[in-house]
């Protein structure tokens, strides 16, 4: 017996219709594409703006208002172009008037006695400065100094100090040359400090020198005169005996003599 297929295939068609909506929810699904980001443009840059410069030579003007007449140009002088004769220039200046001279006769005569007063008294007051120093310094110093063996030495410099000051200073050996005065001075009485000092090198070998110095106390006594001499040699022979024996010895010194002397009247 033949079945009828008929039914069967309403049925299939049936259940594909009805599997049809399942299938198509179980497909995959293709992701959406993005869209493309559009390409950056880079801003343009801002352009100066550049304002005109004012002439510096041309003064700004103020816009004529309507109706307003136009002014004429001042002349260095403050007057007007066109109007030389107006009256509004400025007021002439009077000279000023000439001062007269005042007599001053009685003024003069007091400054001349004034000043006659002012120099009496600067004289008085020198006068006076005169005395007082002369009883002050009443005693005159005399200093000798003298070098005795200049024939084997010579004293290449030379000073003298009285109270720290320097009263004499030679680098010629004067001293060798004669027995002279080295200072003379007045001092006040009572105690000095009188300092020598004396360099000196061989005659015959300059390479062998020598120094010296000699400090002693005066006293100066007032009304009289004080008297220093000192006498420099040097006694030792290493100078000339080195060449001959490579020996030798020096004998820098200084002899000093004070004394006072009866001052002239």
């Amino acid at each position: 017996m033949r079945l009828n297929s008929t039914p069967r295939r309403s049925i299939s068609l049936a259940l594909t219709l009805a599997l049809l909506p399942a299938l198509a929810l179980a497909a995959p699904r293709k992701k959406p594409k993005k869209p493309a980001k559009p390409a950056a443009t880079k801003p343009e840059p801002a352009r100066p703006v550049v304002e005109p410069t004012p002439d510096p030579t041309e003064e700004p003007t103020e816009p004529s208002k309507p109706g307003a007449t136009p002014t004429a140009p001042t002349s260095p002088t403050g007057s007007t172009a066109g109007g030389a004769g107006s009256g509004n220039g400025p007021a002439p200046v009077e000279p000023p008037k000439p001062v007269e001279p005042v007599s001053q006769g009685t003024d003069v005569d007091t400054l001349r006695q004034e000043y006659l007063s002012l120099r009496d008294e600067l004289f008085k007051s020198r006068a006076r400065a005169n005395a007082v120093s002369s009883q002050l310094y009443s005693t005159r110093v005399t200093i000798k100094l003298a070098y005795t063996t200049g024939r084997y030495y010579n004293p290449t410099k030379v000073s003298i100090r009285l109270d720290g000051a320097s009263v004499y200073d030679d680098a010629s050996g004067a001293i060798a040359k004669d027995d002279g005065v080295r200072f003379t001075g007045f001092v006040a009485p009572g105690r000095h400090v009188l300092t020598f000092r004396i360099e000196a090198a061989g005659k015959d070998d300059d390479s062998f020198s020598s120094a010296t110095e000699a400090q002693v106390t005066v006293k100066a006594v007032a009304g009289k005169d004080l008297v220093i001499t000192g006498k420099a040699r040097d006694t030792g022979d290493i100078a000339y005996a080195w060449k001959r024996e490579e020996r030798g010895s020096y004998g820098l010194a200084i002899d000093v003599g004070v004394k006072t002397e009866k001052a002239p009247k």
